[in-house]
């Protein structure tokens, strides 16, 4: 690019794709200007990385009752949102999907399968639904902390299978490919005893055939029917004398420690959370209000303890945080007719564009969509029909290019 009219025709267009795909182009604008995202330097991919690999190895060193924090999900998550949204070359959505899935294969190479080889039998099930147990575990964790790729990596990519379904996909092809022979064989086994009038653990063998039906859900496969069809025909006599007292036992008891749960009860305003600013300022809000962001859901949630009392937004200024809330507390318990609240909307983003690209940045950040939506929304209004150049004036752009993009 050597013409100042084309710079703006690459500024425009920049603006144009941030608008209908993904907010990082806004923070490539304002890369040379970070006053109110907290960063000085970039995150490289081996730098981001390791921070992640400690978070991770804490997730997989405490299953099946991982000790993770609140704010040790807020630093792995703000570090994955800040390595997807850097500036091109250092924007690594891809990479860190790539790393998300190679997570999964090495903790099952190195740790599920050497413990499911070393069983057999009765012994495999108890270890097999055990591990089953841990994956859905650290699947759940894992997906959170890397949701910013289910929300706009995912998506620009054609057939790529969610987070969940990537780690659920991992334990299929890994796990059950494996060990699907020994575990029918177990289960045939044991009725095979249960037949012969010996005691065996019937809540065991209803777990086992549960994790079949789960795995088929979870990744969309047929395999555990044909074991289903397999099995109700060789043992369809034994089905028909005994059906009615399995189905009367047969209820799969979740093993998801409740670590997983949800730990809060708030009702109303009864309850009140502190979220602090990127400049260490403090507001406290009704757990409902702050609940408006995905973001603050999934950190809570994540917190096995449950309580809850302060979240560190470091990437969000005082100035936008209490904008944030401001909106959140009126959409929240909102008591005016849906007229008047969308004349409240227009007028709270009546401002200037600064404020508003700060505003949309937050509320990605935070996972706010509406929020995210109605700034977008504004933004679009303010460039529709306008040439590049406008748009360059409007916002005062006088050059985003770097030398690198110049040369191309």
């Amino acid at each position: 690019m050597n013409s100042m009219g084309s710079r703006y025709e690459y500024t425009a267009t920049f603006l144009l794709l941030f608008l209908f795909y993904c907010p990082m182009v806004l923070l490539s604008l304002l890369s040379q200007n970070k006053t109110n995202l907290g960063r000085s330097m970039v995150i490289s991919l081996e730098e981001g990385w390791n921070v992640m690999q400690d978070g991770i190895n804490n997730i997989l060193e405490g299953l099946p009752e991982p000790q993770f924090t609140s704010d040790g999900y807020m630093i792995l998550y703000t570090t994955i949102y800040t390595m997807c949204t850097q500036r091109p070359p250092h924007e690594y959505s891809e990479q860190l999907y790539e790393k998300y899935k190679e997570t999964f294969e090495e903790y099952i190479k190195s740790t599920v399968l050497p413990s499911l080889r070393e069983n057999k039998d009765e012994l495999l099930l108890r270890e097999l639904l055990i591990r089953w147990s841990n994956h859905k575990i650290m699947t759940k964790l894992l997906s959170r902390i890397f949701c910013y790729l289910d929300r706009f990596h995912i998506p620009r990519k054609w057939g790529l299978p969610s987070l969940e379904e990537t780690g659920f996909l991992s334990f299929y092809h890994l796990v059950y490919d494996e060990v699907k022979k020994q575990v029918m064989d177990a289960i045939l086994a044991m009725i095979d005893w249960r037949q012969a009038g010996e005691p065996i653990d019937q809540t065991l063998v209803n777990n086992a055939l549960a994790f079949y039906s789960e795995i088929g859900e979870s990744t969309r496969r047929n395999d555990p029917k044909h074991f289903a069809e397999t099995m109700i025909k060789e043992k369809s006599t034994f089905y028909y004398d005994e059906g009615s007292n399995w189905i009367a036992s047969s209820i799969f008891m979740d093993n998801t420690p409740e670590v997983m749960k949800m730990h809060y009860s708030p009702t109303g305003s009864s309850r009140k959370i502190n979220l602090i600013s990127s400049d260490g300022d403090m507001f406290e809000v009704d757990y409902d209000v702050a609940l408006m962001s995905k973001t603050i859901e999934d950190a809570i949630e994540t917190d096995p303890t449950g309580d809850v009392n302060c979240i560190s937004l470091s990437l969000v200024s005082s100035k936008i945080l209490a904008m944030v809330i401001e909106y959140c507390k009126k959409h929240k318990n909102a008591q005016m007719s849906d007229v008047d609240l969308m004349d409240w909307d227009v007028e709270f983003v009546n401002v200037h564009y600064t404020t508003l690209f700060d505003l949309v940045l937050s509320s990605n950040y935070m996972n706010i969509n509406s929020l995210y939506n109605l700034v977008g929304g504004k933004i679009g209004d303010m460039i529709k029909g306008k040439t590049a150049g406008e748009i360059a004036q409007l916002f005062d752009i006088k050059d985003v290019c770097t030398q690198e993009e110049q040369n191309q």
